[in-house]
């Protein structure tokens, strides 16, 4: 197993126990078994996802920093969920110089969260926003593949 492969399954890990820890603070704080189950689903989701986009920033750029911002904002809790995900959000910022709206122009003009366009096809888009032939690939409203796609 490679190191990033380690650092990604362990930080994967790390947001299992820190629901865990979550639901079981619930618990004791008297919130309904539903509810913290509930919550403890919400969390672990969360974490994979910001898992997911701090491995793709490190593929895209090799930058270790969507980790860091996932382990200094910790897993488990509604205010860990909120200040990881804004901070994967500068991360990507920081790491693509056209930050989460970029486009293919050139490896550094390619988003790392959520792709090409407005909504297109990174982490959580689904290709919309880039490959119109009539713009050498750039992003385009009317296009097949545009805004409205």
């Amino acid at each position: 197993m490679s190191l990033d492969n380690a650092i990604h399954a362990l930080s994967n890990v790390n947001a299992l126990l820190g629901s865990t820890a979550g639901f079981a603070t619930a618990r004791q704080n008297g919130v309904p078994a539903g509810e913290a189950l509930t919550d403890f689903g919400f969390n672990i989701m969360n974490g994979v996802i910001r898992n997911e986009a701090a491995e793709d920033i490190r593929r895209r750029s090799g930058s270790y920093l969507g980790y860091a911002v996932n382990s200094l904002a910790g897993y488990g809790n509604p205010a860990a969920n909120y200040k990881g995900t804004v901070g994967l959000i500068g991360a990507s910022m920081l790491t693509s110089p056209f930050g989460i709206f970029g486009c293919g122009f050139s490896p550094y003009m390619t988003s790392t969260i959520y792709g090409c366009g407005p909504f297109g096809g990174g982490f959580f888009g689904g290709g919309c926003g880039c490959s119109n032939p009539f713009l050498f690939g750039g992003p385009t409203i009317f296009g097949p593949r545009g805004f409205l796609c």
